[in-house]
């Protein structure tokens, strides 16, 4: 597959070759993760729309643009620098990338950019009934 369109593939993941290419994203995803939960376990549990037992799907309601965010932006952030810093540079980079694009993410949440709050909300008031601490509001 890759070299039915070498020039494509160039333009796609660079001078590197595509497991590594693959590999730094994976780091990076995997990176971005730990930064939402840590985000997830430092919640306000005393919001009223944070629900006190940890639901996963209200988070992934709650974080849904910034998860999108997250998975369109790290491999672009990637695939800028792959090509121009040295490979032994490019995993520190990589766990920079993934944390710094979901720290963005968050920030750009927090700001109103990349809200679901409609989502968060359809979900805690399906979670309401099971969970007595969150206050749907109206």
């Amino acid at each position: 597959m890759v070299t039915q369109y070498p020039d494509f593939w160039k333009v796609v993941i660079g001078n590197g070759p595509l497991g590594a290419f693959l590999g730094f994203i994976a780091i990076g995803f995997f990176c971005a993760a730990v930064s939402l939960l840590i985000e997830v376990v430092n919640r306000d549990v005393a919001s009223a729309n944070t629900p006190v037992k940890t639901s996963w799907k209200f988070m992934f309601a709650a974080n849904f643009a910034r998860l999108v965010a997250n998975l369109l932006c790290i491999p672009i952030v990637i695939r800028l620098i792959y090509e121009y810093v040295d490979f032994k540079w490019m995993l520190f980079l990589t766990i920079g990338i993934g944390f710094g694009v979901d720290r963005l993410a968050l920030l750009l949440k927090k700001f109103g950019v990349l809200t679901t709050d409609k989502l968060a909300k359809e979900v805690a008031d399906k979670l309401a009934p099971t969970d007595p601490t969150i206050t749907v509001k109206p």
